[in-house]
């Protein structure tokens, strides 16, 4: 159960509406970036903010969604807008200066890496937000989506949903992706596929689930539903943070070079390319959030939707 101050808020339909002009115009920004790949962006588009999203949609039309209680407040939306700056701030460099000040035996070492990595994102997606809304506004592991009941759902209500849309994404991994290309051309044997996609599954579970869905869907999109008294308000403005938090990078790390904006964006490049293709990812999490509240559930999605790309350099370090 959500409870929400009181007050005029702006209508779910305007806040909808004022999301997909702020796309267009990120869109039409990109467009004069000669390296900026406009047909791969609709399909990112079609797919990520339109196909998957009605899936999940159909998918949970008999979903129940758990009960959690989510209280609103300025303080409390001050904090969050504060520690998201924060942790933005964080990802530019912070990663990289923590590793300068470890051992390198354990930096030249690929699967304590692994470890150090998973341990760095637990901390500051997971343990210290955590702490934060626990012992400042009282939240308990709950009110995340973390419930016994939850895992009861899986089998229930919550099942269809995960099969459905988990399966879609493999698919369209193995099928459509890069990331499956390894597997279409049978690059890894029997004995690699058995002992290690189940592992890699489990990792990403964790590494990619429970951070990921934790902080953006379980805390930020929960928290913004809540202040705007809408599920679509906190969807929209969730994905659009979600593809913010990226921004920082393209600049200051040269990861647009990755992305296709080239080595140096500019600044309205980046946030356009957050808006245009990174934020358009989360909007299929954020449908499975809102219409189930269950963080087992995404977390199982979105490790299914991860398993593919990353098995390859998993079953490289491991076996």
């Amino acid at each position: 159960m959500q409870n929400a101050t009181n007050g005029s808020r702006p209508d779910p339909n305007q806040i909808l509406i004022g999301g997909l002009i702020l796309y267009a115009s990120s869109f039409a920004l990109l467009l004069r970036n000669k390296s900026f790949d406009a047909a791969g962006a609709g399909v990112v588009l079609v797919v990520f903010g339109i196909v998957f999203p009605l899936i999940a949609w159909i998918a949970t039309r008999r979903a129940i969604p758990l009960s959690i209680s989510v209280t609103s407040g300025k303080s409390q939306l001050i904090v969050l807008i504060g520690y998201i700056i924060v942790l933005s701030v964080y990802l530019v460099g912070g990663p990289q200066w923590i590793d300068q000040h470890l051992p390198s035996s354990w930096i030249d070492s690929a699967r304590a890496k692994f470890f150090i990595t998973l341990a760095k994102k637990l901390i500051v997606f997971v343990a210290i937000p955590f702490a934060i809304f626990r012992f400042g506004f009282g939240y308990r592991l709950r009110d995340f989506g973390i419930q016994c009941e939850g895992l009861r759902a899986l089998r229930r209500s919550h099942l269809p949903v995960v099969l459905v849309v988990g399966g879609v994404f493999l698919a369209f991994q193995y099928f459509l992706s890069g990331g499956g290309a390894a597997f279409r051309h049978g690059h890894f044997t029997a004995y690699q596929l058995l002992l290690s996609l189940p592992l890699c599954f489990i990792w990403l579970f964790v590494e990619a689930g429970l951070v990921e869905e934790f902080f953006f869907r379980a805390l930020i999109q929960s928290q913004l539903a809540a202040a705007f008294k809408s599920e679509v308000s906190g969807t929209v403005l969730m994905s659009l943070i979600f593809g913010l938090a990226h921004a920082p990078g393209f600049i200051f790390r040269h990861a647009g070079e990755v992305e296709g904006l080239g080595s140096n964006p500019s600044a309205l490049d980046a946030v356009a390319y957050s808006i245009v293709v990174l934020a358009i990812s989360g909007v299929t999490f954020g449908v499975i959030w809102a219409r189930t509240k269950n963080l087992f559930a995404v977390m199982l999605i979105h490790a299914a939707g991860d398993v593919l790309p990353n098995f390859a350099g998993f079953a490289q370090t491991w076996l």
